[in-house]
């Protein structure tokens, strides 16, 4: 009963230090990603959208409409697609900034998990050493 015991417990403890090491590689893998889309927050997910001209959205079909038509002037839709891709870079930056600290949280805990689970595995057994010494007497 006690070798069975033993045995589960061994499972359990090699099963949980996998684990943390399949989520430390994947929480470097969000980590280096973070860092990257942090830096340069337009580039990857948003930049399709940021490169489409704002009247498309409104249909303007590749033409203009007059002031009497939108109720106001030509150079506001610069204005609107400059503050329209402003804000797309600073939610693209917020969300690299969360998505960073995400990863930064599940790397301590896959660490705290795998140095516990390892340090119990490789310590010593009292069991182990009783039965050691008296098998050595």
């Amino acid at each position: 009963m006690d070798r069975s015991s033993n045995t589960v417990s061994a499972i359990y403890g090699y099963t949980v230090c996998l684990i943390a090491v399949l989520l430390f590689v994947a929480a470097s893998v969000g980590l280096i990603d973070g860092v990257f889309r942090t830096v340069n927050p337009g580039f990857e997910g948003s930049h399709h959208r940021m490169s489409m001209p704002w009247s498309r959205a409104h249909g303007f079909q590749g033409t203009l409409p007059s002031v009497a038509q939108t109720g106001s002037a030509p150079g506001s839709v610069a204005q609107r697609r400059n503050t329209f891709r402003g804000a797309m870079i600073v939610r693209a930056r917020l969300n690299a900034v969360r998505g960073l600290v995400v990863s930064l949280v599940l790397l301590i805990i896959s660490i705290v998990l795998f140095r516990g689970h390892w340090r119990w595995l490789n310590a010593p057994r009292a069991g182990l050493t009783a039965i050691q010494a008296g098998k050595s007497d």
